[in-house]
Order: structure tokens, then sequence, then C-alpha cells
């Protein structure tokens, strides 16, 4: 079968897959609410907005939790699909396919090897970690989609020993109007221009990237100034365009250090719901402080409906200035070192699959499983079929990220001596993703979805290589270079 020919094989492959898991296990997501919201008032010509639709208002907005990329994309497949959720789950898997098809096409320049990038394909159009997440109206695929995109203009920059700015520039763009996370991508777009050119071209040439970045983004910005939005969106998004509440925030940074906690700190807020807000006690360093909290958590609750009281939140903030203060170490090194953690060992992660634990399931009962081996088991004695599947794509995804790890250690020496400048590209991004969101206090586990088509294109590329150079599996070696920087 000629090459052509396999790679739309593999990328049927890849759409089959996705749009089973659409079609069989449709589901919305946490965000959709406010998608949808945002992607209503673009249609009705409300422009972005988080203004209930039928309310006949126009309130301006950021854009809801991110950039308005995603409502906007949602707005013009309901447009031209008379409004179907189901059309946007197609329209994902189907950009999806085109930017895995466009970074095989790049494999197979810079490799030379049919094998390689006929691996490539396999492992992407079936991982585990990619391909459950089309079942959900939410930003995933299309995170996705444009980080492979932007790995696939930094390989074929790697081949032609030059950054390629307008593609990487343009693939900045969607990744970051997706999700404001995207941005982040910049990084491996530095590294490799500064692998690739002397460091005024790498200034000079990755300028260009950045004005075509940077158009829109100052476009958007003048006008967010304009109507009068905050230039950056908060952190935590609620209803009526009510100010988050800052203080209840800051607070949250001095003691939240597990995926679970987040929940029953902060759903409650985001929907008004005061009164079923739920603090771990780890968020506590003595009953004093406690009750004090739990008091103001009991005059909170009256509040059910209407937005977060000032008086409130500025009791918040001075309790979150006396924590800071009380243990700065805690507060800026091990409370963002553990979350770091915690963002790549969650074992109840889903991926996107539909084996999510039952709502009944809280999360303190979640909490105390993660900190227990027995508490662990028996709850996986409870949900077999739940703990199977998790323990499937759990277990990939640890042996994907030690087989990483190997080939980061390798690439110092001579093995992967050509290949080390792509492994520390994804390294580096993913270091800089895991801290910056670690530091925020974003840190759930699907934030690093968007990283593991590049995990996966480093281990896969690297075993080919090994296995090729000692002759293993009657696999011909695969050859991978980056010219010398040039003196642009």
């Amino acid at each position: 079968m000629k090459l052509e020919r396999f790679i739309l094989v593999v990328l049927g492959i890849a759409v089959a897959v996705r749009l089973t898991f659409a079609l069989a296990f449709p589901a919305t997501g946490g965000d959709w609410d406010i998608y949808s919201t945002v992607a209503e008032n673009i249609l009705r010509g409300c422009g972005v907005s988080l203004s209930p639709p039928g309310s006949g208002q126009c309130v301006p907005h950021f854009g809801g939790n991110q950039l308005p990329g995603y409502p906007a994309f949602v707005a013009l497949i309901w447009l031209v699909s008379a409004h179907s959720d189901m059309a946007v789950r197609v329209a994902q898997v189907l950009l999806y396919a085109a930017a895995l098809g466009r970074l095989l096409v790049v494999v197979r320049r810079y490799t030379g090897s049919d094998q390689a990038t006929a691996a490539v394909g396999l492992v992407m159009a079936l991982s585990p970690l990619q391909v459950a997440w089309p079942r959900y109206t939410q930003t995933e695929t299309l995170a996705l989609a444009s980080a492979i995109w932007l790995f696939a203009e930094i390989l074929a920059s790697f081949r032609e020993g030059r950054l390629r700015a307008v593609p990487i520039g343009l693939a900045l763009v969607a990744a970051t109007f997706i999700r404001l996370d995207g941005v982040l991508l910049c990084v491996p777009v530095a590294i490799a221009g500064f692998i690739l050119h002397r460091p005024v071209g790498a200034i000079r040439i990755g300028g260009v990237a950045a004005m075509i970045l940077l158009v829109p983004i100052v476009g958007w910005t003048a006008r967010n100034i304009a109507v009068g939005v905050p230039v950056m969106p908060s952190a935590m998004v609620v209803p009526d365009n009510a100010p988050a509440p800052s203080g209840y925030l800051a607070w949250g940074k001095t003691w939240i250090s597990q995926v679970y906690q987040l929940p029953g700190w902060g759903f409650g807020v985001t929907r008004f719901n005061y009164d079923s807000i739920q603090i771990d006690d780890k968020a506590f360093d003595s009953p004093v402080e406690k009750q004090r909290v739990m008091g103001w958590l009991a005059e909170l609750a009256k509040y059910k409906g209407k937005p977060f009281p000032p008086a409130i939140d500025a009791r918040f903030a001075e309790l979150a200035r006396e924590r800071t203060a009380r243990a700065p170490f805690r507060t800026y090194v091990v409370l963002p070192a553990e979350r770091a953690i915690a963002m790549w060992k969650n074992p109840f992660s889903s991926f996107g699959w539909p084996n999510e634990l039952p709502s009944g399931v809280a999360d303190q009962q979640r909490l105390q499983a993660s900190r227990n081996f027995t508490s662990l088991m028996n709850l996986a004695r409870e949900y077999p079929f739940r703990a199977v599947s998790k323990a499937f794509t759990g277990g990939y995804r640890a042996v994907l990220l030690l087989a990483f790890a190997v080939m980061a250690i390798l690439s110092f020496g001579r093995q992967l001596s050509d290949f080390r400048w792509v492994v520390w590209t994804v390294a580096g991004w993913i270091a800089a993703r895991t801290l910056l969101l670690a530091a925020v206090n974003v840190f759930e586990t699907r934030y690093t979805a968007p990283t593991s088509p590049a995990i996966e294109l480093v281990v896969v590329l690297g075993l080919l290589i090994l296995l090729g150079r000692r002759g293993r599996l009657g696999i011909a070696p695969v050859r991978l270079s980056v010219r010398a920087p040039s003196a642009s």
C-alpha cells in the first residue's frame, strides 16, 4: 500500500474511533453552559456576552472563561447545521484528523521512514489519552488539534533548518483563542528558534510569529477596553457578569494541593450555590481557623443565588495574607510542587472516557482514596468496570511518561543525539505548563491532555531510532537531524 493511501487509512481509523465515542456516549461537560451561552449570543447578533440569551440583554464579556475561539467555533457549526451539538462533535473530529494528517506528512519528510510515519499515525489514532475527548462539547479536542499542528510545524522547521514563522504564528493564534493556556506553546517555539538560529536571527524570525499572534490579541484587548471589560479573565467565571471573589481565590491558593479539593471549594461559588461548598480539613492550620471559616461559610450560604458579598470576600483575603505570612515557603513552593505532582498522578482521571465515578461518590471519598491504598481498593471493588478501564488508561499513561523520561535522559548521550532537540523542545513545554498551571491553582488532570501527542511523538520516534540502530525487529534505521543554525 502506498504511504499516501496508508495515511488516509490511519486518519480514517482516527475519525472512526472518535466518532464512535461521540455518537455512543455524547456529553457536554462542566463548562458547556458558558461556551453555549456565548455561542448563542454570537448567533443572535449579541456578540461575545454571557447574558442569558432570552433576557434581551447583551452585556459584553471577555469571552467566557477563555478567549472566544471555542464559542465562535460552536456558533459557526450551529449556523450551518441547524443548531446541532452532534455536528460540533463531528467537526471537532475532522479538525483533529486534519492536524494529524499534517503531522504525518511532516514525520515522513523529517524521518524519511515509512515505518516511523505508520507507527506515529497508529499510536496517535488509537491513543487512549486522545480518542474519547470528542464526545464532549469542550475545548480538549481542538486543543489537541492545535498542539499537533504546532508541533508539526516545529518538526518541519527542524527539517528545513529555519523556523516556519507564519504557520507557527497561525497555530499559536488557534491554540490561544481556543484556550488561554495555549499561549504556553510559545515556549517550544522559542526553544526551537534558538536551536535553529543564532540569537539575533531567532529574535527576528520569532518576532514574526509573535506579531501574528499579537495582532488578534491586541485587537481583542482594544475591544475589551472599549466596552469596559477586564483585559484578562478571572480564574473563576461566575454568573451575571459578577466579579469573582478575589479574596476567596487567594485563600484557596494557600491550602489547595489535590485535584479533588477543587470541586467542593469552587463549584458552589461558580453557581452561587454557596450552601454546597465543602472544604477539606487540610485547609485549616488549627481548630480556631476552621471555626472562623465555617462561620463565614454559614453566613455566605444566606446569599445563595446572589453574588459573593464583598465583606465576606475581604475576610478571606485577610486570612490568605495571614496564612501566606505565616508560611510563605508552603504557599509559594510546597503547595505548587504538590499540585504539579497531583496533576500528573491523579488515579481517577477518565481522560474523556465514559467511566466517570458516579456523582454519589463524594470528593472526600476520592481524596481519601488518593491518600490511602486500602480506600482505593475498596472503591475499586465497588466499581470494578470503572476501576479496570481507569487502570488501563492510567497504566498506559504511566508507561508513556516513564518512556518519555528515559528518552529525555538518553537525549543527553550519543544514542539520541540527533533527536535531542525535539525531546528538549517538548520537555520545555511540559515543564512550563506544569509550573504555571500549578502556580495559579488551575491543575485539573485534563489540562495535561494537550501534551499527550507530543509525548507520544517523542516516545515512538525515540524507540524507533534505538531499535533501528541496534538492528532489532528488522526496523530500518531512522535518521533525524537538525541543520546548523542559520546566520539569519
